[in-house]
């Protein structure tokens, strides 16, 4: 997709954080935008900040991990005319970081429902629109580097990117096979200045018990490295702004991604250096 004026972008997760970033970048493209986040002051906050720039916004409430919700907002949106370009962005960390068992089973399903049955949510039903409108079309999901990377203590988040990659992958894929004029991207940024976002608005804290002296640790230097990180959310939109205009896959925001993802197959060819 080379040209953005005149298009229409849908982004969830979109009140705050990177999404708004994905929304003000391509606001100033000159694309339409659709907001999708939880109802509250946040969304008509976002709203309201975009509308400023003199921007065609619309803001829809939904929660993602309600398939229904999802459905209403693609409904919302085919009254516009439909989609160009689908972020299924929305996402969180969940609880505190703690060994993989320590994790309550209430956080485990919250980190999933939003961050892979989320956009597979938003698969389901934007993709079969996609499909049947029959023009250009681009399709992101937001991973993370901790979906191409083992990274400990958070392991539900983990768990959701790895396996919101290998969605991608397939999806991409799929798409080939039908021949579908719709690209896809996995979206893996590295620590952005926007800070790691809690278990959601609408969940309880969990009753876990208290994280080790390791995951303290780790917290903590997450928490200095995001207050160092040298990358805004507006940078990060940038780039994914530009992989989408040469329609690439795996989108990588940070010096040094690469060698980082690159250290779970060196350790696999590391095991058999042979061959198998």
């Amino acid at each position: 997709m080379r040209e953005f004026s005149n298009k229409t972008a849908v982004i969830t997760g979109a009140a705050s954080g990177l999404g708004l970033a994905m929304a003000r970048t391509f606001q100033r493209e000159g694309m339409r935008v659709v907001l999708g986040d939880l109802p509250g002051p946040a969304l008509e906050a976002a709203r309201a900040s975009l509308t400023e720039l003199g921007g065609e916004v619309l803001a829809i409430p939904v929660d993602v991990t309600d398939a229904a919700s999802v459905e209403e907002l693609a409904r919302q949106v085919d009254t516009i005319g439909g989609l160009d370009i689908l972020c299924n962005n929305a996402g969180i960390t969940g609880d505190r970081p703690r060994n993989s068992w320590e994790h309550d089973l209430g956080n485990w399903r919250r980190v999933l429902d939003v961050n892979l049955m989320g956009v597979i949510h938003g698969l389901h039903s934007f993709v079969p629109r996609l499909l049947r409108q029959g023009r250009p079309a681009h399709i992101v999901n937001t991973a993370s580097m901790g979906g191409l990377m083992a990274i400990p203590y958070i392991a539900p988040y983990v768990a959701a990117k790895s396996a919101l990659v290998a969605l991608s992958e397939s999806l991409a894929l799929e798409l080939k096979s039908e021949g579908a004029p719709i690209a896809v991207s996995v979206f893996c940024p590295g620590l952005v200045r926007t800070g790691l976002t809690g278990p959601g608005r609408d969940h309880p804290l969990s009753r876990a018990p208290e994280p080790s002296t390791a995951a303290l640790a780790f917290q903590q230097g997450t928490q200095k490295a995001l207050e160092k990180a040298e990358m805004s959310a507006e940078s990060v939109a940038e780039v994914l702004l530009e992989a989408i205009r040469e329609e690439r896959f795996h989108v990588l925001t940070h010096e040094g991604s690469l060698a980082l993802a690159g250290q779970r197959w060196k350790r696999l060819v590391d095991q058999y250096p042979s061959g198998v």
